[in-house]
């Protein structure tokens, strides 16, 4: 329990660790950041060190040491495999004839392992000349980017990496696997903050492709606009975004357009809209008769949205329109906030908000309650994707499905994963549920699983895994 008088500083520690890194922290989390406060704190005192920390350019060190102990950016080679090779087979070979050289950014780049993972697909895959092929790396911890620069890395870093690809490109070395120096001087790094303006950076055409995964979940959604808005404006026309599989743009821009490859969603930027001569004679004399006449228009007030319900269902409302700081909020304030559909929205919350440990610690709470065993076994599947464990999140989805045998999202989701794992029959099997259970599926799973696609989106979604299996229903 924080005492009160450490709250207020808590506020203002917080408020500025959102303000210059990006990072939002719930109430829930504040006990999470008072040791550390307490430890920065020691040889001035919390007063003077907020001070500093507020201070316009006397304190970048202490900035990058926090960046440092508050950035834990846990990866690994080839991690979602099929995003990355969507990029390197399907999105990078179509700017070969418009540019001598294709650049990539990959922000929030951690210790290295995703941009390294672009440069060692570009070259197995061969489909654009390595040599052609610029890769950025970015990421706030100075830390991530001094091992990304060493290149060298444990055995569990390289999980995901075939025998055979590993022993082509990387040394075994007495730390661990070096990454062979044709790989890795294809990659620069760049210590560089998301939050930043920097227009040089952001410059327009900067960028063919911005590989941004599992960063956004990190940040309120006004950064996140802000973010996602210096992107629209680096990439080339038609230029690529690829976000983590769990991520949507679904309420914070509308710059792109959302497409799929395989397994792979991704984002591209939509051209600009230009207006037809039609639309030009129309729109022309209104224009003139205000000029010439000065005509004075009624004033049409819109109807006012209808108001947001109260309770449990308010906060349903919030997180299906993405308000997820606002969802947080209305559910801290609830005084039935411990009832089973109201930790579910909590455990939903974590999740989007990147917290797995807690969404994960929830999920299991549920999973042994009555009447919520199907969806909390599904947010755990969610959870164990999220970690790299396919296998375990299969397991979860079969399970939501056998706790409620009319989940359709449990079922295409188990089919999904099925078909990825080789086993195409139970993947049919599973996705022909899927597609009949659909039309029925409760709203509230839609609202909290659906990743902003309806029940139309999902079942296009579901035709194209039939087909993947080489069947169309």
């Amino acid at each position: 329990m924080i005492a009160e008088s450490s709250r207020s500083a808590l506020a203002r520690f917080v408020a500025l660790v959102e303000q210059r890194l990006g990072l939002f922290y719930d109430k829930a989390q504040w006990g999470e950041l008072e040791p550390l406060l307490a430890e920065r704190a020691a040889g001035t005192g919390v007063e003077r060190y907020l001070e500093q920390l507020a201070s316009a350019s006397s304190q970048q060190e202490e900035w990058k040491a926090l960046a440092e102990r508050l950035t834990v950016g846990e990866t690994y080679f080839l991690r979602h495999p099929t995003q990355l090779e969507t990029l390197v087979d399907q999105v990078l070979p179509t700017f070969l004839r418009q540019a001598p050289n294709i650049r990539v950014l990959c922000a929030g780049c951690s210790s290295g392992e995703e941009p390294y993972s672009v440069a060692l697909l570009a070259r197995e895959r061969g489909r654009v000349d390595s040599s052609r092929l610029r890769i950025l790396g970015i990421d706030v911890n100075p830390r991530a980017i001094s091992h990304a620069r060493r290149a060298c890395y444990s055995p569990w870093s390289l999980r995901a990496v075939p025998l055979a690809m590993r022993e082509q490109w990387f040394q075994r070395t007495p730390e661990g696997f070096s990454l062979r120096p044709q790989v890795r001087d294809q990659v620069i790094f760049e210590e560089r903050n998301l939050m930043e303006e920097a227009p040089a950076f952001w410059a327009p055409g900067s960028f063919h492709a911005i590989l941004c995964r599992n960063v956004m979940l990190y940040f309120p959604p006004e950064a996140m606009r802000r973010i996602i808005a210096r992107m629209a404006q680096a990439l080339v026309p038609g230029g690529y975004l690829f976000l983590g599989p769990s991520e949507t743009l679904r309420g914070i821009s509308d710059d792109f357009e959302l497409l799929r490859g395989g397994d792979a969603f991704y984002y591209r930027l939509r051209q600009p809209a230009q207006p037809t001569s039609s639309a030009l004679a129309m729109a022309q004399p209104v224009a003139l008769q205000r000029t010439q006449s000065q005509v004075t228009l009624p004033v049409v007030t819109p109807p006012a949205p209808a108001p947001a319900p109260d309770g449990v269902d308010g906060v349903l409302h919030l997180l299906s329109a993405e308000r997820y700081t606002e969802a947080w909020t209305l559910l801290e304030s609830l005084p039935q906030s411990s009832q089973p559909k109201a930790l579910l929205l909590r455990a939903v919350l974590h999740l989007h908000a990147g917290r797995l440990g807690q969404a994960e610690q929830l999920g299991r709470q549920l999973a042994a309650a009555s009447g919520t065993e199907a969806p909390a076994h599904y947010l755990l599947g969610l959870c164990l994707e999220q970690f790299g464990d396919e296998v375990g999140a299969r397991s979860r989805y079969v399970a939501s499905v056998r706790a409620d045998p009319t989940f359709a999202l449990g079922q295409l989701r188990a089919g999904t994963l099925a078909r990825r794992a080789g086993d195409v029959v139970e993947a049919r099997v599973s996705l022909r549920m899927a597609l009949s259970l659909l039309p029925q599926e409760k709203p509230l799973y839609l609202s909290l699983f659906g990743g902003g696609f309806g029940r139309h989106g999902l079942m296009q979604v579901v035709l194209q895994e039939l087909q993947a299996c080489t069947e169309v229903p």
